[in-house]
């Protein structure tokens, strides 16, 4: 199976990845590492290979980090440099984190898992305009009440 992990600075990780469960309930072999304020570099390296050592089974290991050049971007690349089942993509959002989670449980292999990640992202990004409400089934008031 594919290890997913996701890093981020502050409680980045352990926020989205909090959601992603409230969304899609728990999830097997899916971890995440926060770097809090205070926190020392040697402190997130050691996070960082505490958690890797959980997915030392998988056959693949997807990170997710938050951003790019950021202390958990930067720690997690030399070790992606060592152990080739190890790939890193940045600029993580939840809609990508899901897609890819669901992805990985119904069994889509890891080529194609890579190849929907960077789109998936995207398509979640944009400016809300009137007109994506239009053809949505109008919302019961009594539910945003």
């Amino acid at each position: 199976m594919t290890g997913i992990m996701v890093l981020g600075h502050g409680h980045f990780a352990s926020g989205i990845a909090s959601a992603a469960e409230l969304i899609l309930g728990k999830q097997d072999d899916f971890v995440w590492v926060d770097f809090p304020e205070g926190d020392t570099k040697t402190e997130l390296e050691a996070h960082i290979a505490e958690a890797l050592q959980t997915m030392k089974e998988a056959e693949h290991i997807l990170v997710f980090c938050d951003l790019l050049s950021g202390s958990p971007f930067n720690t997690i690349v030399p070790e992606s440099m060592k152990d080739r089942r190890i790939k890193v993509v940045y600029g993580t959002n939840l809609a990508m984190l899901i897609e890819t989670l669901m992805e990985r449980n119904i069994g889509m292999s890891w080529e194609e898992i890579l190849e929907g990640i960077i789109e998936n992202g995207r398509k979640q990004v944009d400016f809300f305009n009137e007109e994506d409400l239009e053809g949505c089934e109008e919302e019961n008031d009594e539910d945003w009440q």
